[in-house]
């Protein structure tokens, strides 16, 4: 576990720690390997881990009693998901899922809790993410309820280039996963997808996205 130990050094929250006390995390932690469409906890569980992953992607999905999904949020390599029941000790109010072949690991909350609250500097920092979370939300609550569909759909492709050194990336969402990250229906999602290609903004194969014109599509979500 020592290579774990030196990767969590350069994680939020965890680098702020000693030597020592990531050293304890890490023997604390499980390691698991997922599949993807496994799911780790469903919407209403008891849930109280912490997991940090080392390879692959989550998500996790807001579930309507009417079957439809919302994507509340995604964890990809290197980002740490902590539980909501670990603070409150009450129900996830979201079901997270792999979306890919997934290797993390895991942390009882409460033990992970023990070893952050040893030092200020981690507590401060841990509070500081959580309060970036909501203010996250908060931001994407707004852009669901005041923003047009194609507002939405240009903010999340911009930010899928955001760390991208190439104008070409791979296209791994579905239709259906990009109408649940904004809210909308499949059939909406290939209209719009259409009509951005159709205006020289962007190129959509079954395989990549080839971004064309970016600032037209950052014009879109300033214009809502």
């Amino acid at each position: 576990m020592g290579n774990l130990a030196e990767l969590l050094s350069t994680v939020e929250v965890f680098e702020k720690l000693a030597d020592k006390d990531r050293q304890d995390l890490s023997k604390l932690a499980i390691r698991r390997s997922l599949k993807k469409g496994e799911v780790l906890c469903h919407q209403g569980d008891d849930w109280p881990f912490v997991l940090y992953v080392s390879n692959g992607a989550l998500r996790s999905m807001i579930n309507s009693p009417d079957g439809r999904s919302y994507v509340v949020s995604t964890w990809e390599k290197g980002d740490v998901f902590w539980a909501h029941t670990i603070f409150d000790q009450t129900p996830m109010p979201s079901t997270l899922e792999v979306v890919r072949s997934t290797s993390l690991y895991q942390w009882e909350g409460e033990k992970a809790l023990q070893v952050i609250f040893r030092n200020q500097n981690a507590t401060r920092a841990l509070l500081r993410r959580q309060t970036q979370l909501i203010r996250k939300r908060r931001e994407s609550i707004y852009n669901l309820a005041f923003n047009q569909v194609s507002s939405r759909l240009a903010k999340m492709v911009i930010e899928k280039f955001a760390n991208a050194e190439s104008p070409t990336v791979q296209r791994d969402l579905t239709l259906e996963d990009m109408a649940s990250m904004v809210a909308s229906s499949p059939e909406v999602i290939c209209r719009i997808l259409y009509q951005f290609q159709a205006e020289g903004f962007l190129k959509v194969t079954r395989a990549s996205i080839t971004l064309h014109n970016r600032q037209a599509l950052e014009n879109l979500v300033l214009r809502d």
